[in-house]
């Protein structure tokens, strides 16, 4: 599943324009939803999770149903390996694009991990999609994904500037 992958990994690790801006426009809905998605993350509210996601990821993943049956399966599957999910955290997007008469942002995360090495705390990104000029938001999770899987549902990915994978700090033991 494309939301859950990345914190996973980590833990286990131990307009029309087609130019990409980085002016950090003010799209106050932006980092509100952002947020409101990384706390569905932390309190396990999978239905928001589900609801918060990119149409396209949900497509792909089968429909809301099954999708929400995925999250709800791959938390649990964390969970018994010993990775819980402390918080998440957003910054204010790193990069604004406006390509094919939506509005894409890369938006920054940082989430604190527990597993059973310790507390981790992990970096990644968002990606926010915006269809209606910036006052509804849906979002892809870019942390530790595969380039061709985030281009299933993305196709102008290469346009994007996503973070480097950055390897999980140990904060805590």
């Amino acid at each position: 599943m494309l939301l859950f992958a990345g914190c996973n990994r980590a833990a286990q690790r131990t307009a029309q324009s087609s130019n990409p801006s980085t002016s950090k426009e003010g799209y106050p809905n932006l980092t509100a939803r952002a947020q409101e998605l990384m706390d569905a993350v932390a309190q396990k509210d999978y239905a928001k999770i589900v609801d918060l996601t990119y149409p396209k990821v949900i497509e792909v993943g089968g429909g809301r149903e099954k999708l929400l049956a995925a999250t709800t399966a791959e938390v649990k599957s964390m969970e018994a390996e010993g990775v819980t999910i402390i918080s998440s955290t957003t910054s204010p997007p790193s990069q604004i694009l406006h390509d094919a008469g939506a509005i894409f942002a890369v938006v920054p995360v940082t989430t604190k991990v527990k597993a059973t090495g310790g507390t981790f705390q992990t970096e990644g990104a968002l990606i926010g999609i915006s269809n209606d000029g910036g006052r509804n938001w849906t979002f892809v999770d870019a942390t530790g994904k595969d380039q061709t899987e985030l281009k299933e549902v993305l196709p102008n990915l290469d346009k994007l500037n996503l973070p480097p994978e950055k390897a999980p700090v140990k904060i805590a033991s």
